[in-house]
């Protein structure tokens, strides 16, 4: 495949953006999942904000909290930038681990525990390719940092494909699973970049994806925008279930035919079904082509872990630019040939 793009790309703001938005969008939908349109307008009403939620064993969740697409996406951002640029599953999946052991386990779906829970025991983190596994929307959604880290320097559709398959394949391996993933970090690396509209998104996406279903799906979704069907509209035709061809397209649809930020966000997470995922996926998209400057701040003063967030992106940019060339670390001019390279510390979770 052929390089194409050029330039420095996306800019910190974006990637701020992007990393809130995920998070902002995560946490909005929360405690609407499982809940269809008409389900969660007679329970809930429209979601304008954050909101709690309880769990049948009684459970309560705090408003503004975030589940398991934002906390693995941030496990990815964590591993790569300690690891300076390089996606190492063997670092990213002790990662996954912690997660899986702690009190966020409650969000992780059934595959995503079956196949940590086999890693826990070999400390194999790529699993075997499967023709016929499934895929969701929420192990789409953890590439999102990978579109991110491809939003700088020049850009390379194969790479970007090879390392969202190493993200997807820590749970999933699906050629499904795969084409979910690639699809939310190609979707990113364009928002991030800003040089493509936003009504070609979809479109553009379903030409890098090449066949299948998802890309199917993309692409009839771009025909009704291009009819003139308003997003409630698109969004039941193209559907908002777990399957990654629905709530990967509906993310799509909500983020690309949004005039801002909020508008994105709420159409997403009032469309009903797994409102989490599709939140988040719209709030990536959304928050990396807006930026952080374009996110209203009430949302990002309500969102638990937000100070991780905020200080977590600069961070990840600067290891995004390394990694493409555009950033020297003279810091390496004072370390002694056998010194290990500098790595930043990350700040505890909040």
């Amino acid at each position: 495949m052929a390089r194409f793009g050029s330039g420095q790309g996306a800019d910190e703001d974006a990637f701020l953006g992007g990393l809130l938005g995920l998070a902002i969008g995560d946490a909005l939908g929360m405690p609407g999942k499982g809940l269809d349109r008409a389900t969660l307008a007679d329970r809930i009403g429209t979601i304008t904000g954050y909101l709690p939620a309880t769990f049948a064993d009684g459970t309560e969740i705090k408003a503004g909290e975030f589940t398991d697409e934002s906390e693995l996406a941030l496990c990815v951002v964590e591993s790569v930038t300690v690891d300076r640029g390089r996606i190492d599953p063997d670092t990213i999946g002790p990662r996954f681990l912690y997660i899986a052991r702690g009190e966020s386990k409650r969000w992780l779906g059934a595959g995503t525990r079956r196949a940590l829970a086999v890693a826990d025991r070999t400390l194999e983190f790529v699993v075997p390719l499967d023709e016929d596994g499934p895929a969701t929307g929420d192990v789409a959604a953890r590439a999102a940092p990978i579109g991110l880290l491809h939003a700088v320097g020049r850009f390379d559709l194969d790479s970007l494909r090879a390392d969202a398959e190493q993200i997807v394949r820590l749970t999933h391996g699906s050629p499904a699973a795969i084409a979910a993933g690639t699809a939310v970090a190609f979707g990113v690396q364009l928002s991030a970049r800003r040089q493509v509209a936003r009504s070609e998104w979809l479109s553009a996406t379903a030409g890098a994806l090449g066949e299948g279903e998802l890309a199917s799906r993309l692409r009839s979704a771009a025909g009704m925008i291009a009819a003139g069907d308003d997003a409630p509209a698109v969004l039941e035709r193209v559907g908002t279930g777990t399957d990654a061809v629905e709530s990967v397209t509906a993310g799509f649809v909500a983020a690309s035919m949004a005039g801002s930020f909020s508008e994105a966000v709420f159409s997403a997470v009032n469309a009903g079904g797994d409102t989490d995922t599709v939140g988040a996926i719209a709030g990536v998209l959304a928050g990396a082509f807006f930026g952080a400057s374009g996110i209203p701040q009430s949302l990002i003063d309500g969102l638990e872990g937000r100070i991780y967030v905020s200080l977590a992106a600069p961070w990840f940019y600067r290891t995004a630019r390394q990694r493409a060339g555009l950033v020297i670390d003279l810091r390496l001019q004072d370390a002694g040939p056998l010194d290990p390279p500098p790595r930043p510390t990350m700040p505890p979770r909040m």
